[in-house]
């Protein structure tokens, strides 16, 4: 079965990848790719991830319908950004907010316990806890869309989210059905191969279409399995949330519009330093990624050996802000 998904995987990608060329849509000029200095590729740049990721996740089968109408949704409303129909961010954010309380509410995934004494009173009113989680899709959507950056960073980083929870219920026998995470997985992995090769870039419709997927994982994972910190959760979705809200403060100290995207998150300063060595776009972008996510996947997999710590888990979540927060502050002062 999974050689069969794996070879639908690819034909979907092959067939959209045909006619999006023939018809000429969702191309990029390479000379114009808000991530133009991080590739090789002179041909053109097809933003199809997000619809290839659509396609094979209404193939596969899923009962959920609310959800298929929502990622369906988002998706479009990415696909408005890529094809340059709303070119005015905080028109985009205005949507976000109007499409994810729609469906946080039918689906009715709020965010209700956390194990954090404080905000687990203010999350006890409704209303607040529907609030609350709407922010961290939002915070999650757009720490997505800022590390989509650098080619083939955040396909990576939610493998390895996706792996984690798979690992957690395989060592500690928790009471979860694996089958959707290992068909997200299969997608993410078919996009991975052909945008490693420059063959198709993810856009902002599959930045939020992927990222809003892993949103609902996290939070359905969590409430089915209640006896392991919240904060495994946080720990394993802390760069795209920490990345948000970090890009937020930055910009605000700066007086540039937070909504607005600019070239100065930690993914390009790393990719700029790492370039002065390499001399190859390409090869420092394979770099620069692998090196972000192997400490991502060292976090990872501490998490996952104390997953039932709060405390520990704690430590971990500082542990990467100070480590971040450091790294930038190094390499903004770097030639």
């Amino acid at each position: 079965m999974f050689f069969i998904k794996l070879i639908i995987g690819i034909v979907v990608h092959q067939l959209v990848n045909l006619v999006l060329l023939k018809y000429r849509i969702l191309l990029d000029d390479p000379n114009h790719l808000r991530h133009k200095k991080m590739i090789n590729n002179k041909s053109d740049i097809i933003l199809s991830g997000g619809l290839i990721f659509l396609v094979l996740f209404l193939i596969y089968p899923i009962s959920n319908y609310y959800l298929k109408l929502y990622i369906f949704l988002i998706f479009l409303l990415g696909l408005t950004s890529d094809l340059k129909l709303i070119n005015v961010p905080s028109l985009r954010f205005v949507f976000q907010f109007l499409i994810v309380s729609i469906f946080v509410y039918l689906l009715n995934i709020s965010i209700n316990f956390t194990d954090l004494k404080y905000l687990d009173l203010i999350l006890e009113f409704k209303i607040l806890s529907l609030l609350f989680t709407i922010i961290c899709f939002l915070v999650l959507i757009n720490g997505s869309n800022f590390l989509d950056g650098l080619n083939s960073l955040v396909l990576v980083y939610y493998i390895l989210v996706l792996v984690s929870l798979i690992s957690l219920v395989k060592f500690y026998n928790l009471d979860y059905d694996l089958t959707f995470i290992f068909n997200i997985t299969l997608i993410l992995s078919v996009l991975l191969i052909f945008n490693y090769l420059n063959k198709s870039f993810l856009g902002d419709s599959g930045a939020y279409s992927i990222s809003s997927v892993i949103g609902y994982i996290a939070i359905d994972f969590f409430r089915t399995n209640e006896n392991f910190s919240v904060l495994f959760i946080i720990v394993v979705l802390w760069y795209p949330a920490f990345e948000t809200l970090f890009s937020i403060i930055r910009k605000s100290i700066s007086n540039y519009n937070p909504i607005y995207p600019d070239n100065s998150h930690l993914h390009h300063r790393l990719f700029n330093f790492v370039n002065l060595k390499f001399k190859n776009r390409f090869n420092a972008n394979l770099t620069t990624a692998l090196m972000i996510n192997t400490f991502n996947l060292l976090v990872f997999f501490i998490a996952i050996l104390n997953y039932k710590s709060s405390i520990f888990l704690s430590l971990l979540l500082l542990f990467n802000v100070i480590i971040y927060i450091l790294l930038y502050n190094k390499l903004r002062y770097e030639k």
